[in-house]
């Protein structure tokens, strides 16, 4: 933990104000090559993302649909008003006239309060079925006492759709965080590929310059006529890498583009005028001191874990579902009944008058029970490992690119050093060249030297832009803002 603190801790030492120099020197020079573009930030580019695209308007649908299976789940416990009527006629005979209404209102305890109205007649009318001529009024409840008593599939129901709830707000977190980070990685990409671009562009531009003072040198007669092939291999190969580095480019905007949408769902693209820009804004955040107390504790709020635990507390209420079921059905009804006279009938309520059941049913050797729980404590058991490995798996890559984004830190601040130094050596070999102290060989040498090195200072930062989000990324931090 203090090795962490101490690491980041260097973050304000003077190394690290030469690295934002370095980056500042970047900065204004991307800017000055886009002066007649429209750049495009990173957070522009998330902001763009957040407001229209398809995934992100995909993962505001996942509390959406949570609540709309909580109202699914609640809707087992609404009241349920029913009614039936049997009747049969034959040569003239009511044989059997039979109506039946019911309300039933179920309860979170288990108890499911009924009442409703009977009228039965007719010549074949069986005895268990014969009412008073006004019909019976019947009220009373309907409980299990075994199994159902403490949980049953409606209480399992409502609660697994509140644990799905904090689930689905995981789950929109993390595509959140998965869908700005891809982004993220297209961007640094297209910025690395522009900027190699820049580099070869600028190249080019010198190297033809060059082999027209060459051309011009040869025909009075100042430079020999096998400097003229030299400067032309050099544009060659420097054609090359530009066409490359085109390629790049033009592969990394079409890939860019597809995070473009609009308000309407539809693909918009990447205007060919956009240019990536490194901004103030972005370089602040180079020097930014991490608010981690501790990184298991900064990691343990990815989204990613929280589904795998929203899952287990679901695999739980499962779990008691089915031990439940190892009790026997024990199922008891008790019915007051009163006939159905005038407007106050409770005035000819008996306590004697009622109907009651019970109904007992138990499997002898539970073999289905007990097969069902023993595969819901594995499905737990499975879920917890789950959650371990990838507990361990976040952390060791946050702390990797921990590790990456202060090496990379270092790089840069050395390796814009190195950049200046090629820059001094191709400038001063070329200047031996023009008083004749020098081959055009050792000129592009040390100019192809120079365009390397440009080229890795422009793959350092972007790397470390990378690394700088992917820790925020293994976090699970990237959705958040």
């Amino acid at each position: 933990m203090e090795k962490v603190k101490n690491n980041i801790g260097e973050d304000k030492t003077l190394r690290q104000v030469r690295i934002f120099l370095v980056l500042l020197g970047v900065f204004f020079f991307i800017n000055l090559q886009s002066q007649d573009t429209t750049l495009l930030t990173l957070d522009a580019l998330h902001s763009k993302i957040k407001a229209n695209h398809p995934l992100t308007l995909q993962a505001a649908l996942q509390n959406i649909m949570a609540d709309a299976e909580l109202m699914k789940a609640k809707g087992r416990f609404d009241p349920t008003l029913g009614g039936s009527l049997n009747q049969k006629n034959f040569e003239n005979k009511e044989y059997f006239s039979l109506l039946n209404t019911e309300l039933k209102i179920p309860t979170w305890p288990g108890i499911d309060i009924k009442t409703g109205y009977e009228l039965n007649r007719g010549v074949f009318l069986g005895p268990e079925n014969s009412t008073p001529n006004n019909g019976l009024i019947f009220g009373g409840v309907s409980l299990n006492l075994g199994q159902g008593l403490i949980i049953d599939e409606r209480r399992a129901g409502v609660s697994s759709a509140e644990i799905m709830q904090r689930f689905a707000s995981a789950r929109q977190r993390d595509l959140m965080n998965e869908l700005l980070f891809n982004a993220t990685l297209v961007y640094w990409d297209w910025f690395r590929a522009y900027n190699v671009l820049e580099v070869y562009k600028t190249s080019l531009r010198n190297a033809q310059e060059r082999f027209n003072a060459v051309r011009f040198n040869v025909s009075s007669g100042d430079r020999p006529q096998i400097d003229t092939v030299e400067a032309k291999i050099q544009i060659q190969i420097i054609q090359i890498g530009l066409n490359q580095a085109q390629l790049d480019f033009t592969n990394a905007s079409t890939i860019l583009s597809g995070f473009f949408w609009d308000a309407d769902n539809k693909n918009i693209g990447l205007d060919i005028l956009h240019k990536p820009a490194l901004t103030e804004n972005e370089l602040r955040r180079n020097s930014i001191i991490f608010d981690v107390t501790s990184p298991v504790d900064f990691v343990n709020d990815h989204p990613y874990l929280e589904q795998v635990r929203q899952k287990t507390r679901h695999l739980n209420v499962d779990r008691n579902l089915k031990k439940d079921r190892l009790k026997p059905l024990v199922s008891l009804q008790y019915n007051p009944i009163t006939e159905a006279i005038g407007s106050n009938f409770l005035t000819n309520y008996n306590i004697n008058n009622y109907k009651w059941g019970v109904e007992f049913k138990m499997p002898l050797l539970l073999r289905k029970e007990r097969g069902d729980l023993k595969l819901a404590e594995l499905k737990i058991q499975e879920n917890e490992l789950l959650l371990n490995n990838k507990s361990q798996e976040l952390l060791n890559k946050y702390q990797a690119y921990v590790n990456e984004w202060q090496a990379t830190n270092e790089q840069i601040g050395i390796f814009e050093e190195t950049v200046r130094l090629y820059e001094q050596m191709f400038t001063a070999e070329r200047r031996l060249f023009e008083i004749g102290e020098s081959s055009l060989f050792l000129v592009n040498t040390r100019e192809q030297a120079y365009i390397n090195a440009k080229i890795k200072l422009t793959e350092f930062i972007a790397k470390n832009r990378i690394s700088y989000y992917s820790i925020y990324y293994f976090a699970g931090k990237l959705g958040d803002n």
